[in-house]
């Protein structure tokens, strides 16, 4: 895990590395055994090329990054491949275990404000109302 966050450009991977391998080793310890559970190497990857290509948006975006930052784009990653995939218990444990090996990181889903901006449009045109959930 730190060799590919390190070829994804994230300047704290042996921290992160270290969280990363923790939170996939537990969760398949500690949450229920799925069968479509996938708590190894194919997920673990899966999830820092997500985190690598959100890094560099926020790059070409100017932005500065900091560990901090880079926390925040690790725990996005991993919560959009790994929360769609969990049942509801296993989700309220999986955020838990996010919230400790990760303190002061939101857990926010992710946010696309062009689908957003089409589902309220075709909304609009088929004259329904869409609420917060």
């Amino acid at each position: 895990a730190e060799v590919l966050l390190l070829s994804e450009g994230f300047s704290t991977a042996k921290d992160l590395a270290r969280k990363l391998v923790s939170l996939f080793s537990f969760s398949r310890e500690l949450l229920s055994p799925q069968q479509h559970y996938d708590w190894g190497l194919r997920a673990l990857k899966t999830s820092l090329g997500i985190a690598g290509r959100q890094l560099r948006e926020v790059r070409k975006g100017g932005q500065n990054i900091d560990a901090k930052a880079e926390m925040e784009i690790i725990v996005r990653s991993v919560c959009a491949t790994k929360l769609p995939t969990l049942t509801f218990e296993d989700n309220k444990r999986f955020r838990s275990l996010l919230g400790d090996l990760f303190p002061g990181v939101p857990i926010t889903d992710a946010q696309n404000a062009e689908l957003e901006k089409a589902i309220q449009e075709a909304a609009a045109g088929m004259k329904l109302e869409l609420t917060s959930q």
